[in-house]
């Protein structure tokens, strides 16, 4: 381990002289396949860089797994696949390859993954075809909002003013083309927003039609980088109502934000790297005038929030598939023998995959749960026990360490998804895969299942990210001998991936998590009990001018969608005079709300 005091500008200056020595090469073989979707005319398009160097092919073979689609000549840079065949109402991972053919120098094959919902598709939006902010807004029909007077210049924009990194897709790759960002790094360098100030940078979606959704499903690339030691927010949020009010279904918080509501706990801390999903179905189904607005919170000279190719459908991914082929390992035994360890370090145990966690990052391990923990670095999210490479702990080896799944025989499933939350602290030279293995774990296939390219995105040596990952892998349907592998590659001595909540499933989509907050009904006053103290927080709330509670679903304790007196009335019935126990989720365990009632609710630390 060592004292990490040298700064990323001084770091960046190194990088700038080593870049500066190195001799520039031509570009002899064609690069930069990115395959994505056209929904108007059922397509997926499929476009990449031509070289630039004279190693001309004489054509290019186009395939989708092992089936050709085109051949095009070595002249051409794009075609395109027909999807009007696909099965419907799924999100089908699709790869493609391109064959480079009779050039001089020989090329390698170029890959990419792409992704395509035939679902009902409320809203697809990539941001490529607008010039400006201003015809996003006009033409696009978003909006750009700022709230309460904000004094950063965090505005939600096209232009990506300090040139920062797309967000990621699927696999973690780059998106291409334009996208949006909330830049604080860029908004507040001069002047910062006040914590407590309730300023905010917003972009709303336009308003779409989901009254004929029985689901609503968010998909979108995120990179939030909300700052180690700041106090960023970032929200997902839905209005019905033009607008007006909003309700959250997402919220992300910088962990060092512990002064000022909403505060960061375990079950909302840290940024987001990944093709997030969210479940909007409580808010919007059935709804005709739906937006979505995505928020950046008082950002105070903090990092950004990037956002690309957001999908609104009725697909939802998350729950996997409806057999369970590994059940979710939790490694609160350790990892378990039927398990495998590979690397460089397998004889020091804590030098390659472990569950000590030898330099302590476990925040409710080590630190009761309280933030912040390790100046914002710790593993925040995952409980007492998980899996974890940690390149920070002495000696710092070198290291390619693989953790490998249980083998799982896959020969009579059309449909595999592997699960696991993710949390991950990069430096600047490591890199974080999960790959597929068709052997039993003896070797993996590339491209890789996911995968972040930490030398250029996320922001290196900050916010730790985590993601909960539920990802389909069309290779290993049909297959007898799969296992996934987590791997991490470094030159040692740079932070942390820690893994844990590992599961594989099989078959068609288990149904969808209902979304929402979870809470205690009754618990008006947060404090994870309910009692007469919570009745009485209600009556001053709206008697007295005490203050709102953070979940005002937790005060409704009739359910009848809203907050007053009866509710007060019912609790005390059924504390003192034998009244029935409170409607669902009931005060004993923490639940979602069963009626779709449009009240707001808040996390609580009643329900991490």
């Amino acid at each position: 381990m060592r004292t990490r005091t040298v700064s990323l500008l001084l770091t960046s200056v190194f990088s700038l002289l080593s870049i500066t020595a190195t001799p520039v090469t031509a570009q002899t073989c064609p690069t930069n396949l990115q395959a994505f979707p056209d929904y108007g005319q059922n397509l997926m398009v499929i476009e990449w860089n031509l070289s630039v160097a004279g190693n001309t092919a004489s054509e290019f073979q186009i395939f989708r797994g092992d089936q050709w689609i085109a051949t095009v000549d070595g002249l051409s840079n794009t075609t395109i696949d027909d999807l009007s065949a696909l099965t419907a109402n799924r999100i089908h991972l699709l790869d493609y390859s391109v064959v480079t053919i009779g050039t001089a120098t020989p090329c390698a094959d170029m890959t990419a993954r792409g992704t395509y919902s035939t679902g009902s598709i409320a809203l697809f939006e990539d941001f490529e075809n607008y010039s400006s902010d201003i015809e996003l807004e006009s033409v696009g029909g978003w909006a750009i909002v700022d709230e309460n007077s904000p004094i950063e210049d965090s505005t939600w924009t096209l232009t990506n003013p300090l040139g920062r990194q797309h967000p990621p897709r699927i696999d973690g790759h780059p998106t291409r083309g334009g996208f949006i960002i909330s830049d604080s790094d860029f908004g507040g360098a001069t002047n910062s927003n006040p914590i407590g100030s309730g300023m905010s940078h917003d972009i709303w979606t336009p308003t779409i039609d989901c009254s004929a959704m029985d689901q609503v499903i968010l998909h979108a690339s995120v990179c939030a980088q909300l700052n180690d030691n700041g106090n960023a927010v970032f929200d997902i949020e839905v209005s019905t109502d033009g607008g007006t009010s909003w309700q959250n279904a997402f919220r992300r918080i910088a962990p060092t934000r512990v002064s000022t509501a909403p505060l960061a706990r375990t079950d909302n801390a840290d940024g987001v790297y990944q093709y997030l999903e969210v479940n909007l179905t409580r808010f919007a189904a059935g709804e005709s005038t739906v937006r979505v607005r995505f928020r950046h919170f008082e950002p105070n000279w903090d990092w950004w929030i990037a956002v690309d190719d957001v999908l609104i459908d009725n697909i939802c991914v998350s729950g996997g598939g409806q057999t369970t082929l590994l059940p979710t390992e939790d490694f609160s035994s350790g990892i378990p023998p039927t398990w495998q360890i590979a690397g460089l370090n397998v004889n020091s145990p804590t030098d390659s995959w472990n569950t000590e966690d030898p330099c302590d990052r476990s925040i409710t391990a080590n630190n009761g749960g309280v933030f912040p923990y390790l100046a914002g670095k710790a593993v925040n999210r995952l409980g007492d026990f998980f899996a974890i490479l940690d390149s920070d702990c002495n000696p710092d080896p070198t290291e390619d360490e693989r953790l490998i799944t249980p083998v799982i025989d896959c020969s009579a499933q059309e449909h595999v998804y592997l699960h696991f939350d993710s949390e991950m602290m990069p430096y600047f030279s490591e890199e974080v895969e999960v790959l597929l293995s068709l052997d039993g774990g003896v070797s993996f296939i590339r491209p890789a299942v996911f995968k972040a390219p930490t030398d250029t995105s996320p922001q290196p040596d900050n916010d730790p990210l985590f993601g909960h990952f539920v990802l389909e892998e069309p290779r290993a349907a049909g297959e007898p001998e799969v296992a996934f592998l987590f791997k991490y590659t470094s030159p040692g001595n740079q932070w942390w991936w820690a893994i844990d909540n590992v599961a594989i499933t099989a078959g068609e989509y288990a149904t969808a998590p209902t979304g929402g907050t979870q809470f205690l009904r009754g618990d008006c006053n947060s404090d994870a009990s309910f009692n007469i103290a919570d009745c009485v927080f209600l009556l001053a709330s709206l008697f007295s001018g005490g203050p709102s509670s953070d979940c005002a679903d937790s005060c409704d304790m009739n359910d009848d969608g809203s907050g007053n007196i009866a509710d007060a009335i019912t609790g005390l019935g059924t504390l003192f005079s034998g009244g029935s126990p409170l409607p669902d989720p009931g005060s004993i365990a923490c639940g979602i709300d069963p009626t779709d009632d449009g009240l707001i609710c808040d996390p609580t630390a009643a329900c991490p």
